[in-house]
Parts: structure tokens; sequence; C-alpha cells
């Protein structure tokens, strides 16, 4: 596709090179058949660029406009009104006063959480007090607001949770999502003048080639004005390609802000947005009724919290022990209020009350386990089934708070081995997930980056920390599959190139764990695309669960059968909070 600069130079240029190299049809009279040229060229010019200036005001405008709603129908400001005093806000139960200073301090002011407060208190729920309420627990919000003391006073420069609150998913998972940044509401820092000025004279200055000429190949005078001009709208094409490109980024960093932050503003229902109160051992505990709503309609804690007649002791709770209750409480607000692909593990617990503590969680109808909640499927099946099996996965990596996002889906980005380079080479921390059939799940985590080689034609092989493991089929529940070091390393083919096999013969795209698992596996070279696979495991690394096939050296499989078809690929990279 010709870019807009090409199509002008054309327009300008076209009667001028025909003038000059004397190539006018013939018949035609010189001088009016150039006028007539130049005249069309213009007129087309003037059409060219006012239809440009026009589609991309409105797709600025489009933007710009879905921007100002998404902040508007959710209780926002751009510009903050008040920048001192306090803002008494209602963490879980417990009233905290918070300072305005320390939510706009430098390292505090892009932060989810004072965004939320600064920008968006507009669109918070309100406790019966006329609070802001914030559907958080009032442990890490009393964590928080201590540690911001000390920020506002100058006394430190960063919050950092300790080891002892890092280890506890009470914390972590909050402060990972809380301490997350976004820019588009932080006003921009202008460039000093001089460094202003310098970019601008190197922008003027920069060569351009021109139908492959540039400064000097510009001939007489109306060749050189032509080429200015097309390098002066090339100028300013890039510059508007640049801010729009920023504002769509913008728009996209703030969607992803107000998904993650939807359970914490209003919903604009006010019985979903209520706030529910239980009394437990003279200690009361708060949560909205649109949270537990979000673990199910007849969720035991939703009937629980709204429901108990008065005369079975109305809303106190005197079976359980407090610290049991809210233990629960607190794990229920966690999965339903940490976004989609953020890992919620369970509560951390005394030891030697894990069980009672375990037996409690079950009864109000939890399971003591990770929970991982999917993506919206759009349109897709995803290979996990369920937030608590996809938890499980995630939790085998051992990352610490760990987000996970979709990289690559055979279903929709093919087979195809270019596409799948195209989508996960050079990412960290990537989890593959297969399917063979209706009953097979199972895949490979790699601790570490796919590497292309740089020669297409090449491989490239490297040792990098990784595991297998199942989610159905071999095992009657997710089990994860520890590998010897000889065989912790992947080799990878570039696009026009074969991963061999130990007898030197090109086999298959990609190796994994050492030639436990081949993907794009054929006998003779790489099959057409990753859909053809293989995979096996010695029977020393089988664990004793192992309920699949096995061939006659007692060697097992994940799949149905060592050689399968692959039905579903899926890639997700997974990071540390």
């Amino acid at each position: 596709m010709r870019s807009r600069s090409d199509v002008l130079y054309g327009l300008i240029s076209g009667p001028l090179q025909h003038y000059r190299q004397g190539t006018w049809p013939p018949g035609r009279l010189g001088v009016d058949g150039i006028i007539s040229r130049c005249s069309n060229s213009l007129d087309a010019l003037h059409e060219h660029t006012a239809s440009a200036i026009r589609d991309s005001k409105e797709d600025v405008k489009a933007v710009a406009e879905e921007i100002r709603t998404l902040v508007a129908e959710k209780g926002g400001v751009w510009d903050v009104a008040k920048k001192d005093g306090v803002i008494r806000v209602n963490a879980g139960g417990q009233v905290f006063p918070v300072k305005r200073t320390a939510l706009l301090r430098p390292y505090m002011k892009r932060r989810y959480i004072s965004v939320l407060l600064m920008h968006h208190a507009g669109g918070l729920p309100k406790d019966p007090d006329g609070h802001i309420y914030l559907e958080t627990s009032s442990a890490y919000f009393s964590f928080l607001l201590d540690k911001m003391t000390l920020i506002d006073t100058g006394r430190t420069m960063a919050i950092e949770l300790p080891p002892s609150k890092a280890a506890d998913p009470l914390y972590a998972d909050y402060h990972a999502l809380f301490m997350r940044e976004i820019d588009c509401y932080a006003t921009p820092t202008p460039l000093p003048a001089a460094a202003a000025a310098a970019t601008t004279a190197a922008a003027a200055a920069a060569p351009m080639e021109v139908d492959g000429q540039g400064e000097e190949g510009g001939g007489d005078a109306a060749e050189k004005a032509i080429q200015d001009s097309v390098r002066a709208y090339e100028r300013r094409m890039r510059a508007y390609a640049k801010a729009y490109k920023a504002l769509v980024w913008q728009r996209d960093e703030l969607r992803q802000f107000l998904t993650a932050m939807a359970p914490f503003l209003s919903s604009g229902d006010s019985e979903a947005d209520s706030i529910l109160t239980l009394t437990v051992m003279g200690r009361k505990v708060l949560i909205m009724r649109k949270t537990l709503k979000r673990l199910g309609h007849n969720h035991p804690l939703l009937t629980r919290f709204s429901t108990m007649p008065q005369h079975l002791g109305g809303h106190d709770v005197d079976q359980t022990p407090s610290e049991h209750f809210v233990t629960t409480v607190e794990f229920a607000r966690r999965i339903a209020c940490m976004p989609h692909s953020q890992l919620i593990r369970p509560p951390l617990v005394e030891e030697g009350d894990e069980r009672l503590v375990k037996e409690d969680i079950e009864m109000y109808g939890l399971k003591y386990q990770p929970y991982c909640h999917l993506p919206a499927a759009d349109g897709h099946e995803f290979i996990a089934k369920s937030a608590e099996e996809w938890g499980k996965v995630i939790e085998m990596t051992g990352k610490h708070s760990p987000t996970v996002t979709l990289l690559y889906k055979s279903s929709r980005d093919t087979f195809a081995h270019p596409s799948f380079l195209s989508k996960v080479a050079g990412k960290s921390g990537l989890l593959f997930a297969l399917r063979d059939g209706e009953t097979h799940r199972f895949g490979a985590f790699i601790d570490g980056p796919l590497i292309p080689p740089d020669d297409p034609i090449e491989t490239e092989s490297y040792e990098v920390p990784l595991f297998l493991y199942s989610l159905s089929g071999a095992f009657t529940k997710p089990t994860k599959i520890e590998l010897p070091e000889a065989d912790q390393k992947v080799t990878v083919a570039g696009t026009q190139g074969a991963v061999k096999d130990y007898e030197g013969q090109p086999c298959a795209n990609v190796c994994i764990a050492g030639g436990n698992l081949w993907l794009g596996y054929g006998d003779r070279g790489p099959a057409a695309d990753l859909s053809s696979c293989e995979l096996y495991i010695e029977r020393d690394d089988l664990p004793a669960t192992y309920t699949g096939e096995r061939d006659q050296d007692g060697d097992g499989t994940l799949a149905r059968k060592m050689i399968f078809t692959c039905t579903e690929m899926e890639v997700w990279q997974v990071q540390s909070g």
C-alpha cells in the first residue's frame, strides 16, 4: 500500500516530470496541457489531503469521546479540585483517614489506589455514614496507610511488602493490584525548551528518500520545492501518527484500569451496592452484596449474610470462631475482586489450624485452594475449565502474586510456526496448554524465554528451568511432573529451519524438555504445522499416580497416544506481580 506522502508526491510531481522529459501525450497543446495537468493535480491533492484530515480528525474525536465517556460513567474527573485534607475511607469495615497529600506524592499519584480515591471518588460506594467504602482488607489497608504516611513525611521513598506479608496472600494480592500504575491521569511533563527546539530542528533536518532521491538529487527549484513539501507533509503525518498511537494506548490503559477497579466502583444498582453486615463473636464483618453475588446468586455466604432469620440468631455468627469466619470472608472477597488472570492463593493460617480453617471455609461454599479466573472467552473455549483448576496450574509455577496473559491460541492464531513465533518469541515465563481430543489436557512451563535463532534456517538450543503438567486424562487430578536436570532445555527452529532428533534427522519445529515434547513433529522433517506432536515421559520420571498409556518399556505420555494431533494449543505468559 502506498503511503500518503507517496500519493502526495505523485500528485504534485506528475505534470512536472512529463514536462521535463517531453512525454506529454501526442496531439496535446504543451502549455494548455501543462496548465490542465497542474490544475487537476492540485485539485486531486486538495481532495486527498482534505479527506485524510477529515478521517484523522474523526478518528481522534471518536477515541477522545470514548475516553471522556469511560471516565465520566465511572464518576471520574480529570482534575483534582481538593489536594489537601483527608478522605474518610471505610476499608472492609474500619474507617481510616487518608491524607490527600500522601496520595498525590510522586511515588503514589499514578498508583491504582491513588487514582481510584482521588479521581474516581465520585464513583465509589458509600457506607451509611457517608464515608467512601472500599472493598478491601482493613488489615492490608492499615499497612498501606502506615507506609503512605512515611512517604508523605519523606521518611521513605518506596513501599515494599516485608517478607512476612509478601508470603501472606491477604497482603500480597491487594498490593499487587493497588500498586499498579496508570499514566493517563497524570499531568504531562513538558520537554525543556532547549530539548524541544533540538527535537524540532532534528526532525526538520532529517533526510528522507522520495522516489529513490534524497536532497542531492532534487533537480531544479520546482523539484526541490515538491520534495520539501512532501517532507513537511511526512513529518506532520508522523507526528500525528505518534500522537494518535499514544491516545489509543491511553484509552487501552484506561480500559484496563477501569476493568480491574470495577469490583470496587459502584454498579449503579443500589441493592447490589448495599453493604451487608454480620456480627461474629461481637466483631462486625462487612462485605458488599455484589461482591458475594460474583461468587454465585445462591452462594452460602450470600445466604448467610442476607437471609438469616432472627429466631436463629439474626445476623450473629456464634458457631464459627470469629477468626475463621473473617478469614473465610476475606478469601471470598479476594476471589470476587481480584482481576481475571491474577492468581488468588488460599489464606495463610496458623500451623496446626489448617484442618479446622479448611472445614469452615468449605462449609461456606469455597475450596481451600488457589483460584485464577480465566479472561473473557471472546468466542473461544479455554483448555482449563475453571478458576479452581487453572489456579492449581498457575500455583505450580511458584511465581509471587502472578498475573497471566494469553499470548497465543491456535484456534485464533493458527498452528503455523511463523504465527506461533510472532506471538511468543522473546517472551518469558511461558505456560503451554495442549488438548488432545476432549479428555487429555496437559502442558509445560518454561521459566524463561522462547528464543528463536537469528538465522531463519537455523535452530537455537539452550538450558532453561521447566516442568510438565497434566490437567486431565493421565492423572485423576492436576499433577506437576518434575524432570531431571538433563532435560531442562529447549530447542527452537527458525521459520525455515528444523529441530533434529537424536540421529541428526530433521523432525520438528520446537523441542521442549530435551525431547519429551515435540511440536510440529514429523518423520521426515517438520510437519505442516505445530498440531502434529509427540510427547513421552520416561517411566522413572512418571509420578506413582500415573494412569495413562505406557509402551513396552514402561514409558508414558500425557496425551492419548505418544504421537498425537493437538486439538488446541495455548501459550500464556506468567509474570510475578
